[in-house]
């Protein structure tokens, strides 16, 4: 049972709510008070499964922080919520936890800490885009990575290898869209919803029209699969052959391997998107947060605090998940550069290579509203149900008549 204060002798239980499954998180937990004896005394660790995304864990710390009730001592998000929570005054500020580590952190991991210059997150990970391929089909058909620019080039590396391999698909673009697939492809573009005073502007900006055709060009083209993202079929489509790309960001590497599809072993590689589109990133990142009502927020900071910037720590967090610490050290750290036992190239190289062209949304504390508004939309466009500029004024009267100003 949770205690707010431990008496000594006694065990605190921090309540760590996550998504998609709680096995990973487990087995760093476990294998994190294994490495730190005098903490594994005082603390032990209930991890609890909010949902199957961040969407779903942020209704649930909604409905926490209503009720008052069951609050989790930690929450795992990304950085999509964080100004809507930090906003509203309910997260606790870590700053004076951070100090002791702020010159090791890279700025990148930075930008998803902070709301108004006060850090509200911790990292789980930073998250570039990052393109996933077969390299040994792709090597095979004779299509180079590296010389795929543009958007038209994809779509033509597919049609050459599906000469080779009929059903091989690029991508697997689908309707309901995913809001990962669209808001990776806009954040490249520097675009927003609104301008700074919370006054919609989408249906007259530029980037956001050219995120929409770009979704569409894909959508419509001959080399995307229908098995969709975390469908049943989904797993199946890379284990037979029929998925052999995907555009998406770099957490995918861990979800993968969780796969556990022996056949897969050794066969894909990283490389960072084509260069017209690689600008961007998948919600800036993943991120730890701590709520202010939390029982545990003390204990729960500096513990987390520790995992998230300890160098042993982080070495456990990359052996189980391959995510990469961010800390500066690791760039040089042969640990995160060298060889991967399970993908044909080194995770550290392509992650360094993808941050360079990491960009984040323009995200507001309406922005979880918006993503549902715009998507809708979205879909009616690709299912030629609206014309382009339609669907862009319907969102945009949308958000104007539910959410108003998101800054207010």
């Amino acid at each position: 049972e949770t205690t707010g204060g431990a008496a000594s002798g006694e065990k605190t239980t921090l309540s760590m709510m996550v998504f998609p499954s709680t096995e990973n998180y487990e087995t760093i937990n476990a294998k994190f008070l294994e490495q730190n004896p005098d903490l594994a005394e005082k603390v032990d660790f209930e991890v609890q499964l909010g949902g199957s995304g961040d969407g779903d864990v942020a209704d649930k710390l909604r409905l926490a922080l209503t009720s008052g009730e069951n609050v989790p001592d930690i929450v795992r998000l990304n950085y999509t919520q964080l100004p809507e929570f930090a906003k509203a005054g309910v997260l606790y500020p870590l700053d004076d936890y951070i100090a002791e580590y702020e010159d090791r952190i890279i700025d990148a991991a930075k930008s998803i800490m902070k709301y108004d210059d006060t850090y509200y997150a911790l990292p789980r990970e930073v998250k570039p885009k990052v393109w996933f391929y077969r390299a040994d089909i792709f090597e095979e058909c004779g299509v180079d990575v590296r010389e795929v620019k543009t958007i038209d080039e994809f779509i033509a590396a597919g049609e050459k290898i599906r000469e080779k391999y009929p059903n091989a698909c690029m991508e697997n673009y689908n309707v309901p869209t995913q809001g990962y697939d669209f808001m990776m492809m806009l954040s490249g573009t520097g675009a927003g919803f609104c301008d700074e005073n919370g006054n919609y502007n989408l249906a007259s900006n530029e980037d956001v029209k050219l995120t929409f055709e770009r979704m569409k060009k894909l959508y419509d083209s001959d080399v995307m699969s229908s098995a969709a993202e975390w469908s049943a079929d989904w797993t199946p489509a890379f284990d037979n052959g029929e998925i052999v790309s995907q555009l998406i960001g770099g957490w995918f590497k861990t979800d993968f391997k969780n796969f556990n599809l022996e056949s897969q072993k050794g066969k894909w590689a990283m490389a960072p998107w084509p260069e017209e589109i690689r600008e961007g990133s998948d919600a800036g990142g993943a991120i730890w947060v701590i709520p202010a009502a939390a029982r545990n927020k003390e204990l729960a900071a500096e513990i987390m605090t520790k995992m998230c910037f300890d160098e042993e720590a982080a070495r456990i967090i990359f052996d189980v998940t391959g995510v990469l610490p961010a800390l500066k050290s690791a760039a040089e750290d042969e640990y995160y550069n060298g060889d991967n036992e399970y993908y044909a190239c080194s995770l550290g190289k392509v992650n360094s290579e993808a941050m360079e062209y990491l960009k984040i949304f323009p995200y507001n504390p309406a922005s979880s509203q918006e993503q549902k508004i715009v998507l809708q939309y979205l879909d009616e466009y690709l299912q030629e149900n609206m014309t382009l500029d339609e669907a862009l004024k319907a969102a945009q009267d949308d958000m104007i008549n539910q959410i108003g100003n998101p800054f207010e």
